[in-house]
């Protein structure tokens, strides 16, 4: 009914009777409580406790769909369906080539990939919308295993002008100076960046609140602010030249990238397998120096 957006064409798709469907649909409100549709003049409309009911219950249908592949598939191939879950700048580095190296190693298995600020993922996490998520700087997470595979340093990256080229380096005295664009709470950077500011004695000006890196970068270009980030969301757009980048210094400010999986999952054949590809990708592309400024945590130095 949500797909087909009316009770008479869900009725007609399914080829159940208009007011047969019609109670079904009330006794199933009766038991849960809510409201799960809102009429109106061109029909029918999910309200939000109707669009999480419908999330988890695909859910539910991708986990039995994966019950019946894994018990047809052959004993030697990986069958079923995961979601990895990544932060946009993460995702850009390693998503293509964790798709790519699943795809011949497993042709049975599907994969979904999900992109999201760090906090969103750690909820999705938590409502096990994901199987495995990259995370930055999460906090303890009930039920979430966490495993820190990289650090990275975070850099001020502003606008372009020529009074200000030359420095390479900023401290906590000069940054608590800049106008800054940051994402609100409880975003994870602003996190480290709030917890790092009041163990510093460093007062931020934030003018704006902005959680996609995209606008954020784009709203600098204009002049409009500077922003915190680990120094590989902005290399590319600072070797093109389009903005300044300054490694922050003094102390410096250090950023970890975990995987995240839930306790339950982290058993599952496939879900284990997509957690040593996820995690093999990172270290080489750290290695192959394409996750600029990072550094593997010394435990998976390989």
């Amino acid at each position: 009914m949500a797909r087909a957006g009316s009770v008479s064409r869900a009725s007609v798709i399914l080829n159940v009777a208009q007011p047969a469907l019609s109670r079904q649909l009330m006794k199933l409100e009766e038991e849960l409580g809510v409201s799960l549709f809102v009429r109106h003049g061109r029909g029918v409309r999910l309200t939000r406790a109707g669009s999480s009911l419908l999330e988890h219950a695909n859910a539910v249908l991708r986990q039995v769909d994966q019950i019946s592949e894994l018990v047809r598939a052959p004993e030697t191939s990986f069958a079923g369906h995961v979601v990895l879950g990544v932060p946009p700048a993460a995702g850009l580095i390693i998503a293509p080539v964790v798709v790519e190296i699943l795809r011949e190693r497993w042709p049975h298995a599907s994969l979904h990939v999900r992109e999201g600020i760090s906090s969103s993922l750690e909820e999705w996490l938590l409502d096990r919308r994901l199987d495995l998520a990259i995370l930055y700087n999460p906090p303890p997470l009930d039920g979430i295993v966490l495993t820190p595979i990289l650090h990275e340093r975070m850099v001020a990256a502003g606008p372009i002008t020529e009074s200000q080229m030359s420095a390479r380096t900023i401290n906590w005295r000069d940054l608590s100076g800049l106008p800054l664009i940051l994402p609100s709470l409880p975003h994870s950077n602003r996190r480290l960046i709030e917890q790092a500011a009041i163990q510093r004695g460093a007062r931020l000006d934030v003018v704006f609140e902005v959680d996609s890196v995209t606008m954020t970068k784009a709203m600098i270009k204009r002049g409009l602010g500077w922003t915190i980030l680990a120094h590989a969301a902005v290399a590319g757009e600072a070797e093109r030249g389009e903005l300044q980048v300054r490694v922050i210094d003094r102390p410096p400010l250090i950023s970890t990238v975990s995987i995240g999986i839930p306790t339950e999952t982290q058993s599952t054949p496939l879900a284990h397998e997509l957690f040593d590809v996820v995690r093999g990708v990172i270290v080489e592309r750290v290695a192959a120096g394409a996750w600029y400024g990072a550094k593997v945590v010394d435990d998976y130095v390989r």
